[in-house]
């Protein structure tokens, strides 16, 4: 659903810039373009550089362990994807202040303009669009963490537990105790 939505964004993003923001008023929006996707690429490095989750993995139950790490890798590789959409964009909207605005308006034609405003438009909603994602998807993956986390603290109070009964019931069988017989209370009138 949400590859759809990436999609939607990419073509919706790009229709609008094509025909609606002319590519050399687009030139007044590129500091702050350059500024948001500067601040998107940083987060998702910081967000790349914490790895995997230090948990005690011994104590995890296998088939969700490997869901985790399975989905902890994948998202990863979405981190890579948006860094180079990222890249891709922020090199175009530098490209274009280099080349400037009155270049850009002598040179390109009109049609072209307008394809190159479409594309910048369509390729900043992507980036917005895929952070949200890779957000959700980073959502999803601190839930099953935390069940994770969750059955293994509760498997491990149970065998404390186990323990700590198993070794009292030892404590009282070795304290020699043994069997008295009562006899019942004799009368005295």
């Amino acid at each position: 659903m949400f590859r759809s939505l990436n999609i939607v964004a990419l073509v919706v993003g790009g229709l609008v810039f094509g025909f609606v923001v002319p590519l050399v008023r687009l030139f007044e929006a590129f500091q702050p373009m350059i500024v948001v996707l500067s601040v998107l690429v940083a987060a998702v490095f910081v967000r790349l550089n914490r790895g995997m989750p230090s948990l005690e993995w011994k104590n995890l139950e296998p088939e969700k362990r490997s869901r985790l790490t399975a989905k902890i890798v994948a998202l990863s590789r979405d981190y890579v994807w948006i860094v180079s959409i990222n890249g891709l964009t922020l090199l175009l909207l530098v490209t274009l202040l280099v080349v400037g605005r009155g270049e850009v308006a002598k040179n390109i034609l009109p049609w072209g303009q307008r394809l190159v405003s479409a594309a910048i438009g369509g390729l900043f909603f992507l980036c917005v669009a895929r952070v949200g994602y890779v957000v959700w998807r980073d959502c999803d993956i601190m839930e099953l963490q935390k069940e994770l986390i969750d059955k293994a603290a509760v498997g491990e109070m149970q065998v404390l537990e186990s323990k700590s009964a198993n070794d009292k019931i030892a404590a009282m069988k070795s304290a020699g105790l043994r069997h008295v017989e009562v006899s019942p209370p004799s009368n005295l009138s």
